[in-house]
């Protein structure tokens, strides 16, 4: 499906449909035996002055023996990203909102037995502080556990875009392109980003891992295991949702599902989801 804010078009690409946790897992302060279904998604902007994508997936045949969730995929998200009209080498640049492997692992795809880019004549764009905290990670050569695969994946999927010359390093906020700007939103991670859209008198933002699943929205301060500072983390969702909420923001998340993302309403003192379709 296909959005248009003014001149730019933002196509929702799917890396896998559903991707399945125990609800405790992904939030362990919610004592809960059910299961939630996230997606794995990027973002496709079609501007006038180039192509830009937004986070590149889990990528394939990555070794990620800790992190299961995240091990030897084989999908078919090329071919997805051909169906909105997108070859690896249309895309001008490629911007990174963090750097956990399901984000940044399809930056490099495996030919004759080397990890090379995916997208050979984009610029990659990654966040300063994001860049420091995993090269210092993978710097510490972590022998096991989580550890280990986040530096793993500094290797396979962050080290060979730097080799080829195709990585540079941002300081927020930055417009890249008319109507595209990113902006800090730390606390998941030491240097994640959002993705402004602006265009037509409308606003999307391209959210990365600020929220997880809509049940965040009942409680900003409930963290996600993965958020590396969960104060920080919970201030950032709470900045964005009322940002979201006065503005008439459209919110694009990475991991929600729905076809075009949806609004945030304020609700008393809370705030609730409501997906859009158009």
């Amino acid at each position: 499906m296909t959005t248009a804010f003014g001149a730019i078009r933002i196509d929702r690409v799917a890396e896998l449909d559903s991707w399945p946790f125990p609800t405790a897992e992904m939030f362990p302060a919610l004592e809960s035996c059910e299961t939630i279904d996230l997606t794995i998604t990027t973002h496709v902007l079609h501007s006038p002055d180039g192509v830009v994508l937004v986070d590149t997936g889990n990528g394939n045949d990555k070794e990620r023996p800790t992190l299961r969730a995240h091990h030897r995929f084989a999908t078919d998200y090329l071919d997805r990203l051909a169906a909105v009209g997108v070859t690896p080498e249309d895309v001008d640049i490629v911007v990174l909102t963090h750097l956990h492997p399901d984000h940044c692992g399809g930056s490099t795809r495996l030919v004759d037995g080397r990890w090379v880019p995916t997208f050979p004549r984009a610029r990659h764009l990654v966040a300063r502080a994001e860049y420091a905290w995993l090269e210092a990670l993978h710097d510490q050569r972590p022998t096991g556990g989580v550890p280990a695969d986040l530096a793993s994946t500094f290797a396979d999927s962050v080290l060979p875009v730097v080799e080829a010359g195709l990585l540079d390093l941002v300081d927020l906020p930055r417009t890249i392109l008319d109507g595209i700007a990113l902006h800090q939103a730390a606390g998941h991670t030491a240097g994640h980003l959002v993705v402004e859209v602006t265009g037509g008198g409308r606003t999307a933002l391209v959210t990365g891992d600020v929220l997880h699943h809509p049940l965040q929205f009942g409680d900003l301060a409930l963290a996600q295991s993965g958020d590396a500072d969960p104060a920080a983390a919970a201030r950032t969702r709470r900045a964005l949702c009322e940002r979201a909420a006065a503005t008439g923001a459209r919110l694009m998340p990475a991991h929600f599902g729905g076809p075009e993302g949806g609004h945030v309403r304020r609700t008393g003192t809370s705030y609730r989801f409501e997906q859009v379709s158009g």
